[in-house]
């Protein structure tokens, strides 16, 4: 079922079935049946499911990303419901069925840019031979996994000046100093002592001249970036804000906690459960440098005073959840 489901179109979903190669019929989309190739077998088992659109409400959540208050949302905007009878319904306010409407439509827009990303991305013949990075990782492995991509722009006997390098780097990602500082650290290239030239060395002597036991207790003694978080719903301008002990990807185990309904802040907990993560904002809105030689105790407590701080520093206009 799974397999049939993944795979089906657009047009696959509106009429409720799709085609089994090979079994040459029919194989329904809600209830998985083989319904073979007669239309009028198919019209009626069909049917049964009901109207089309109350079909593909039937579906899992996990093929729909559709919440159970999106779903009864939807049926009821496709019986030409007014707002008014829909907030009657399923007891909210008019603003807070508006709000909905306006999310669920801004989540279509986005699902059609991300399939227009994605039918790019699978084309067969890429149109991008050197695609950018976006993002240089946080962690020192990951960081030191994509240095073979930027040695690889360089030949080898050859020498650079600092704006070649630039150049070169560019291309692939946009803060050139940090790669030129980590090809450099890690021996992928060397450089004349007046920092004019660059070359790149010859894969065996990569590192040869670097004292590894000492770069990896400089990385070893950075410290972890520490601050204040925010969870934003741009819909009604309701905060969740809360302090990070470390801002390596801060937000995955709050989505998904609240994916599986666990918060104590009600509000929260419902208007995800309304609106979807789509219509959230996670920012990273203070950052701490902790006192050198700090205790962890410590720089929890400082950073509860930032948060204080920085609640403070809002005013009237940050809005709660609580």
């Amino acid at each position: 079922m799974d397999e049939f489901i993944r795979s089906a179109t657009i047009g696959d979903f509106k009429r409720g079935y799709v085609w089994d190669s090979k079994k040459e019929e029919f194989v329904c989309l809600i209830c998985g049946e083989f319904i073979g190739e007669n239309n009028d077998n198919i019209s009626t088992h069909t049917a049964n499911h009901g109207t089309p659109i109350g079909r593909l409400l039937m579906l899992n959540k996990k093929y729909t990303g559709l919440t159970e208050i999106q779903k009864e949302l939807l049926e009821m905007l496709s019986n030409r419901y007014s707002n008014s009878e829909i907030a009657m319904k399923l007891g909210y306010t008019e603003s807070t069925v508006r709000n909905m409407r306006f999310a669920l439509r801004e989540r279509a827009r986005q699902a059609r840019a991300f399939l227009a990303v994605m039918e790019l991305v699978e084309e067969e013949e890429p149109k991008v031979t050197n695609p950018k990075i976006r993002f240089f990782p946080i962690k020192e492995e990951k960081r030191k996994a994509l240095l073979p991509r930027f040695a690889g722009l360089f030949e080898p006997d050859r020498e650079y000046t600092e704006a070649e390098l630039k150049k070169i780097i560019k291309t692939i990602y946009e803060d050139d100093a940090i790669i030129r500082r980590y090809l450099v650290d890690y021996g992928y290239l060397d450089r004349t002592d007046d920092g004019s030239k660059y070359y790149k060395k010859c894969e065996a002597n990569a590192m040869s001249s670097v004292n590894k036991k000492e770069l990896k207790n400089k990385y070893k003694q950075q410290e972890i970036e520490m601050g204040i978080i925010q969870v934003y719903n741009t819909v009604n301008g309701y905060s969740f804000v809360d302090i990070c002990t470390n801002l390596y990807k801060p937000f995955e185990s709050i989505k998904f906690q609240l994916n599986l309904g666990r918060t104590k802040f009600k509000k929260l907990k419902e208007d995800w459960n309304i609106y979807g993560e789509n219509v959230f904002q996670f920012n990273v809105v203070e950052k701490l440098k902790p006192k050198e030689g700090a205790a962890d105790k410590e720089k929890v407590d400082d950073l509860k005073e930032l948060l204080k701080i920085w609640i403070e520093s809002q005013g009237d206009n940050l809005k709660l959840y609580k």
